[in-house]
């Protein structure tokens, strides 16, 4: 089967891989109808995020059962089903402790970083990491609960209110589904700050944002300007320690290298809570219940579809430039997805 495989920094490429075969009874194999291209894959390309050379990238899919073991009892072949690729063992400390986003097994189990995961047309699991997806669902849209999930773990950490004043660093697709997250509890209104010209256009274009919502081209700080940033960047602490409010909450989910200096003092005299959050913990189920729902209108963020034998096409198309091995601003599409057909 055709795969996207990373071999080094910048050096992918579409390679021939073995198709999974059942082992175990309680494995099942999917046929991948789409995959979203994530910034994680970005940065993997670009060797800001390290994976393991000769892996299989991507994670954000949906497909069709098409094999499964014996012991499998909460699905059937035929069955359209999205993939949680977060795989977490259960028994480790971590798990123990109810960090299974941090399973200790994690660095050796991450599909689509260490282990082989789905910008390819099979992939193999098991039934505890499977949610059935609705008929009327996209597989595209489908695929957006792995990220979702993410935004929901970070907003379940923040323990928002209705009435914080919000902004959110990034127009990407994780700001966005941060916007349809908090709007679920009862945020509505807020700024979200995007650089890029051409995603402030898609994004105007398609009447993303509700009333209340508007979209700015640059975050300029003010003194006791906002209780809730959400930065999606990774880059902007420093400028969203100016603007936040005495007593707020900044959300830090961009994995982007980089140092920024704060005063420790002032987070302690202000009393300003300072979050991180990775991966999905407990909020998998939630997201594929509000995906199935149907309400999120995500149809509004997916923007470009590609083939495989396109992935350098629509990985530049997200600034990411294999040719010139360098990222860039130069963005065209809110979320792009590949299709495996």
């Amino acid at each position: 089967m055709k795969a996207i495989v990373y071999n080094n920094p910048w050096d992918i490429r579409i390679e021939e891989k073995e198709e999974p075969a059942i082992i175990l009874p309680d494995e099942v194999i999917v046929e991948i109808r789409a995959t979203g291209i994530c910034g994680t894959d970005l940065s993997i390309i670009s060797g800001e995020y390290l994976a393991r050379p000769q892996v299989i990238i991507g994670h954000e899919s949906a497909g069709v059962i098409v094999e499964k073991g014996k012991g499998v009892d909460n699905c059937n072949v035929g069955d359209r089903v999205i993939i949680d690729p977060t795989y977490y063992c259960g028994y480790c400390d971590n798990c123990r402790k109810g960090l299974r986003n941090h399973c200790l097994l994690k660095s050796t189990t991450e599909a689509g970083v260490s282990i082989d995961g789905t910008f390819t047309r099979y992939f193999k699991t098991t039934q505890r990491f499977i949610y059935g997806l609705h008929d009327n669902i996209p597989f595209e849209q489908g695929a957006m609960s792995e990220p979702l999930s993410c935004v929901l773990t970070a907003v379940k950490k923040l323990a928002v209110t209705p009435f914080m004043r919000t902004a959110i660093l990034g127009g990407g697709p994780i700001g966005l589904l941060f916007y349809m997250a908090l709007k679920q509890h009862g945020i509505r209104e807020g700024v979200i700050y995007e650089t890029s010209k051409n995603r402030i256009k898609l994004i105007e274009q398609n009447n993303v944002l509700s009333k209340g919502w508007q979209i700015a081209p640059e975050f300029i700080p003010q003194k006791n300007q906002y209780d809730l940033i959400i930065d999606t960047t990774g880059s902007l602490l420093e400028k969203s320690m100016l603007a936040i409010a005495d007593g707020g909450k900044i959300s830090l989910m961009g994995l982007r290298n980089n140092q920024q200096t704060i005063n420790p003092r002032e987070i302690a005299d202000r009393s300003i809570s300072i979050i991180g959050s990775i991966d999905s913990q407990d909020t998998f189920k939630h997201a594929v219940d509000l995906i199935n729902s149907g309400r999120l209108e995500l149809e509004k963020i997916i923007t470009n579809g590609y083939s495989l034998n396109d992935f350098t096409t629509a990985v530049k198309d997200l600034g990411c430039d294999v040719g010139t091995r360098q990222r860039n601003n130069n963005i065209s599409s809110l979320k792009s997805f590949i299709s495996i057909t």
